[in-house]
């Protein structure tokens, strides 16, 4: 007989949905989720726009967790997560309706001067006022959700359901899908644990961390560490890498101590990332970082070469720059493609080559 996923459909009221939530029936921080913050707050009162219009949602996939020992069950949100989060924040009235409610060709004549007098207020505002909109009180707790529930007992298995539902639904960023696929995998871990060093405080402020931009940065990083070169950071390249050393204990162990010697070289160059806060863009992060790896390498001490590397930023941020010779080139290749490998190695070796260090790394 054929190997099917077991699964079972039903359906659940907004007004049951809540009550559940209230007791702590959910869990919606698997290791296979994204996080939380993803949906802007338009995006999460359109859906309650919809909800109140009665228009469908796609399904909301459950894993059903049973505690052996007491008989509870608690749901593992497989997906939903950003949808489900909009109606509760909706409910404890941290978003409002759409101010655009009325806007809309659904909403005829008749209920116009209803739906123009609830447009952007919250659920406590419409509630206030229920004499006069009990409809549509009634209509957002007794909304129904499609529920799929998921009895897959391996957890890989069901972070393939998210892998494969996002794939086809709301865009997941390359780094949330590689989270899906390799969430338990020793190089995921070690990479998250890499995230949170002390050095990194505040230099990756411009990422996204709810889009994971920071794990995958930090990955870019470690590959360098991995692969003993200067790489691409096309999805392609990344997937293949997070493939390839997924569970490569003995790969990522030698990588991780020799990334941690990179870090304390870095913290030794002494550069003012406070001051200069155009050293925190991942261009000159990923080149900083490169240029502490080549002196790992060649076994060169970071005091020696710290005032030539803070001199060549000063001079490469400075208004009054000629760019020229190694300052030019570093410009040149910090145009366009930044990622690509090609113009990472550029930027790298005239940071050496202004810092007196041969380009030997032709790898």
């Amino acid at each position: 007989m054929a190997k099917l996923f077991e699964r079972k459909s039903t359906s659940l009221t907004l007004s049951e949905f809540y009550d559940n939530y209230q007791l702590g029936k959910y869990r919606f921080e698997v290791s296979y989720q994204r996080k939380s913050g993803v949906w802007s707050e338009d995006k999460k009162s359109f859906l309650i726009d919809s909800i109140l219009k009665n228009y469908p949602m796609p399904a909301i996939f459950l894993r059903p967790c049973v505690n052996t020992d007491t008989g509870k069950t608690v749901y593992d949100v497989v997906d939903g997560k950003q949808r489900l989060e909009a109606i509760v924040d909706f409910i404890e009235n941290k978003i409002p309706l759409t101010s655009y409610f009325a806007e809309d060709d659904f909403i005829d004549e008749a209920n116009l001067k209803t739906a123009s007098e609830i447009a952007g207020l919250t659920f406590e505002e419409i509630k206030r006022l229920n004499s006069d909109f009990p409809d549509y009180i009634k209509q957002f707790w007794t909304y129904s959700l499609n529920i799929e529930y998921l009895y897959e007992q391996k957890e890989e298995l069901v972070a393939s359901v998210f892998d494969r539902l996002n794939r086809n639904g709301e865009p997941l960023t390359s780094q949330e899908l590689r989270n899906a696929k390799y969430n338990d995998s020793i190089l995921l871990k070690t990479i998250k644990k890499l995230v949170k060093d002390a050095f990194w405080n505040d230099k990756l402020s411009r990422l996204k961390s709810v889009r994971m931009e920071d794990i995958e940065f930090i990955s870019e990083l470690f590959f360098v560490v991995l692969e003993n070169k200067v790489l691409d950071s096309s999805p392609k390249v990344l997937d293949d890498l997070y493939g390839k050393y997924q569970d490569d204990e003995e790969s990522i162990k030698r990588a991780e101590n020799e990334y941690k010697k990179v870090i304390e070289v870095l913290q030794k160059l002494n550069l003012d990332f406070n001051t200069n806060k155009r050293l925190c863009w991942t261009t000159h992060l990923y080149t900083v970082f490169s240029f502490a790896w080549t002196l790992v390498r060649k076994n060169i001490s970071a005091e020696s070469k710290a005032n030539l590397v803070k001199e060549f930023y000063a001079e490469y941020f400075s208004k009054s720059s000629n760019y020229e010779g190694m300052l030019k080139e570093y410009k040149d290749a910090s145009s366009s493609r930044t990622r690509s490998e090609t113009q990472r190695k550029k930027r790298l070796f005239a940071l050496l080559s202004y810092c007196g260090i041969d380009n030997d790394n032709g790898k």
